[in-house]
């Protein structure tokens, strides 16, 4: 009953048109962590890895999944090594990855001894980038333990160093001074550091890929711009940029309903006239946020209709009043891939008080079909 309709060309296009901004020098890391922020990693992996160099993933099970999906190019995991664990078991699933040609994050000493046990069982050397923490204060080594983690590295066979970076903590504010502290720290680090032309080394966020040329070093992460959305409206307003999904339902049930009547839990809406009211598939548990109760608006009939009452667990009200030719089985477009919309990504967040993200990645429900609809 609800559908997600998925572009793989226009996430294409979105890499095309980031990459032109970017420059042909950098290498373009695509982010598919998250179920490809909410669009099915299993339906878009393999349009993105066609036009990107990198693909990046948080956990374990994510890049084995990609794995198992037939990608076989170059793949970060984000979480450091010891998000499998401390224990034997976590040795083995790390070399599991590692045969794999996974590349995995190391953060301290701890990192790199499980990572060490996990190379010397599966007998092949592993490849790791250092992450370092330049002010975000989420994971990473703090400047000053670089140095030292570099050298055990170096000191270790059983491992090899193939990438340094961090991750920026307001590239996407307007305020463009903290960035700029972190790229400075993580500048000087680097440099002290001595790490040669082979280490990758990458900075950059979407936000930062596009607004700061200087951060681009030799590779950066791009996750939400590759979807199509911005991570703040101020943030290259002129690139174009094209939504890639659409979240469509259907009306199920038609109410007439006279002036005065009180709607959904809580009874938070009351009708003001007479009103035609559609129960339309689709609430929290398949990601459509509660906090969208009498906020949000679907397309619908051509125009729009405001959701009337509290978001249910799989069922939201609206209002069909100004709609009398929409029926029962009709199309309801929960998000438009429309970015002017006011049931955009952007739009929705916006109302909900929240942020595109997590519009995006909330939707996992098992009843959300994914199609692609185009190749």
């Amino acid at each position: 009953m609800l559908r997600l309709e998925v572009s793989a060309s226009a996430i294409a296009h979105n890499i095309h048109a980031l990459r032109a901004e970017i420059g042909p020098d950098v290498l373009f890391c695509a982010v598919v962590k998250s179920n490809a922020y909410g669009h099915g990693v299993q339906a878009v992996w393999p349009a993105i890895a066609e036009n990107a160099d990198w693909l990046a993933v948080a956990s374990a099970d994510e890049a084995i999944e990609l794995r198992e999906l037939g990608y076989a190019g170059p793949l970060l995991m984000l979480f450091c090594a010891r998000s499998c664990g401390v224990d034997t078991d976590a040795v083995a699933l790390l070399a599991d990855l590692i045969q794999r040609n996974v590349v995995l994050t190391v953060t301290d000493p701890a990192d790199v001894e499980l990572v060490k046990l996990a190379a010397m069982g599966s007998g092949t050397e592993a490849a790791v980038h250092l992450e370092m923490d330049s002010g975000m204060t989420r994971s990473g080594a703090s400047p000053d333990h670089v140095l030292p983690i570099l050298g055990t590295i170096a000191e270790t066979s059983e491992i090899r160093l193939d990438g340094l970076y961090t991750h920026f903590a307001t590239a996407d504010e307007q305020d463009e001074s903290y960035t700029r502290q972190q790229m400075d720290i993580s500048n000087e680090v680097i440099t002290i550091s001595g790490a040669n032309s082979s280490v990758v080394k990458h900075y950059s966020n979407s936000a930062a890929a596009v607004r700061f040329p200087e951060a681009r070093q030799d590779m950066v992460r791009v996750g939400l711009m590759m979807y199509g959305w911005r991570p703040a409206p101020h943030i290259a307003p002129e690139l174009d940029l094209r939504p890639a999904l659409r979240l469509v339902s259907s009306v199920m049930q038609l109410h007439e309903v006279p002036r005065g009547t009180r709607v959904g839990y809580g009874l938070t809406h009351t009708c003001e006239r007479p009103s035609r009211i559609g129960l339309v598939a689709g609430g929290y548990a398949d990601g459509y946020l509660r906090s969208l109760s009498n906020r949000a608006v679907v397309g619908v009939g051509g125009g729009v209709a405001p959701v009337l009452g509290r978001v249910s667990m799989d069922q939201i009200t609206v209002d069909l009043t100004d709609h009398p030719n929409v029926m029962v089985g009709d199309e309801v477009e929960l998000i438009a891939n429309d970015a002017s919309a006011p049931n955009s990504v952007e739009g929705l967040a916006r109302m909900a008080e929240t942020i595109p993200y997590e519009i995006l990645t909330r939707m996992d429900s098992h009843r959300v079909e994914r199609i692609l609809v185009d190749a």
